[in-house]
């Protein structure tokens, strides 16, 4: 299993009583009869934006996208596409990151819910391509991305995107999901206001704690350890290759360990306080499920306002498949809801 980036062949008995009959016949049809290769990075680079192309949907096209490049971490520059919606602005806006296991993901990967979005809640989209693990060391992404959130509601980035930033939100899925939420402290501590933290499938806790499935406290780790799309193996090697991004020298390493401070495990944060609102959408099927729900209590516990909503039937990367589950329709139009509500509606 640890050397196969999908568990195929068939859906795992462990999982297929718990697999909503849609998502079966679609993943039967598309994914199962495709023969287990070895990982390999650069070939998963390439396909991966299209992975979930056999579920997904058209969207409307924004009136107008563009690439640009802004600065990230240390100055570095990184590319992100703006997605506007008709009218001449300044726009609300929401900033997207992409998922992809810190590896993996590109401007293309959820452009099809930058899109929704734009069309359903009315405001712009800007989508952030935070530089990648292993070129470039954990937690550079999460730098970068805390970097292009503080230049969009800078002067600059205001008058470069034509964007109202007092009324801005952030997320993402995955990954994304996960700088989404640490970027909710940061901002808070920098006094960057955000009406709005909107994730699905979140990664929350740190696995390199583990050595299988059955070392984490969370249930759904071990129920899901086969789940199609997205198991205890390939997790395992989406943590491993994160974590080989650190340098072997000793004293840069050192320095690089002193960079994560608590990101690897977003519920050892040192304060949970004025987070504001946040959405977390998790699913089913998903072994991640049970680690983002913590997170949610822990929010609330704290005092923040929280939604959280669990998709049943479906796997992790679900909302990619909206043209056959209606969980991922749903999924998508109650995101655009939220952030409609946070940054449109209510003013």
């Amino acid at each position: 299993m640890a050397q196969h980036h999908e568990a195929l062949n068939p859906i795992h008995p462990s999982v297929l009583p718990s697999l909503d009959p849609t998502f079966v016949k679609l993943y039967n049809e598309h994914l199962a009869n495709i023969p287990n290769k070895p990982k390999d990075l650069n070939f998963l680079r390439s396909k991966y934006s299209v992975l979930y192309s056999y579920g997904m949907a058209p969207a409307l096209e924004a009136a107008r996208t563009w690439d640009t490049e802004i600065p990230g971490h240390e100055g570095a520059k990184i590319s992100v596409r703006m997605y506007e919606p008709a009218g001449s602005g300044p726009w609300p806006v929401h900033i997207d990151f992409h998922g992809g296991g810190w590896g993996l993901g590109d401007l293309d990967t959820e452009s099809h819910i930058c899109k929704h979005i734009v069309s359903l809640a009315n405001v712009a989209v800007i989508d952030v391509a935070y530089r990648l693990v292993p070129e470039h060391p954990y937690p550079t992404g999460i730098l970068d991305s805390f970097a292009a959130l503080k230049y969009i509601a800078s002067p600059y980035g205001v008058e470069q995107f034509n964007i109202n930033p007092t009324k801005m939100s952030i997320g993402g899925v995955s990954t994304g999901g996960n700088i989404a939420l640490i970027l909710a402290h940061l901002a808070r501590d920098a006094d960057i206001p955000l009406r709005l933290v909107a994730v699905g499938t979140p990664t929350v806790d740190n696995l390199s704690k583990y050595e299988n499935s059955q070392g984490s406290p969370y249930k759904s780790m071990q129920e899901m350890e086969f789940a199609p799309t997205l198991n205890w193996a390939r997790l395992k090697w989406f943590d491993d290759l994160k974590w080989s991004s650190l340098s072997k020298d000793s004293e840069v390493r050192k320095k690089q360990v002193e960079d994560v401070k608590w990101f690897a495990d977003l519920m050892t944060a040192p304060s949970f306080k004025n987070l504001g609102k946040t959405v977390i959408y998790t699913a089913e099927c998903d072994p991640l499920r049970d680690e983002g729900e913590a997170y949610g209590r822990k929010l609330v516990e704290a005092g923040n306002e929280v939604t959280m909503k669990r998709f049943e039937g479906v796997p992790h990367p679900f909302m990619h498949m909206d043209a056959a589950l209606p969980q991922a329709r749903q999924y998508i139009e109650m995101l655009a809801d939220a952030i409609r509500n946070s940054l449109v509606v209510n003013i």
